[in-house]
């Protein structure tokens, strides 16, 4: 998408996303119910990997789109991207790079590995975590995109 959006257009955008996120924090937290270790980073993960570069596509800041766009107005965006210093946005997403998203929220993280083995309550409270961080994690994303692609218009 190298043209600029509408500011009614970029508010949708960002709702329908919001709303995205919310239906796959909920499968976080549902990973996280499940007393296996580990398996909700890695279900946590396998979200963030599609869930970032949809968001980042909605609002034409994926790395296809950033290619489109002429490069005075690429330049544009890539200044706006570092003075946000996000680290989400027109890169191809990685493991790694979603294991730094991840960094922010470790204490959370544990928090949530070591609250799922008390029966129940334990578990009511990792899934919370999980819902609590995949929202954070990803409407921080919404956030940059959103500014970005203001900026850009």
């Amino acid at each position: 998408m190298s043209r600029p959006l509408p500011s009614a257009e970029l508010q949708r955008i960002r709702e329908e996303c919001r709303t995205l996120v919310r239906k796959r924090a909920l499968m976080s937290a549902g990973a996280a119910v499940v007393p296996v270790p580990l398996l909700d980073i890695a279900v946590d993960a396998g979200i963030l990997l599609q869930l970032i570069p949809e968001i980042s596509h909605r609002f034409g800041l994926a790395t296809d789109d950033i290619d489109a766009m002429d490069p005075a107005r690429r330049e544009k965006m890539w200044k706006q991207v570092r003075q946000r210093g996000s680290q989400l946005i027109g890169i191809v997403l990685t493991r790694e790079i979603v294991r730094r998203s991840f960094q922010g929220f470790v204490g959370r993280i544990i928090t949530k590995q070591i609250s799922k083995f008390v029966p129940l309550g334990g578990q009511l409270v990792a899934a919370g975590l999980g819902y609590f961080v995949m929202r954070q994690i990803a409407n921080k994303h919404i956030d940059d995109c959103y500014a970005i692609a203001a900026q850009l218009g």
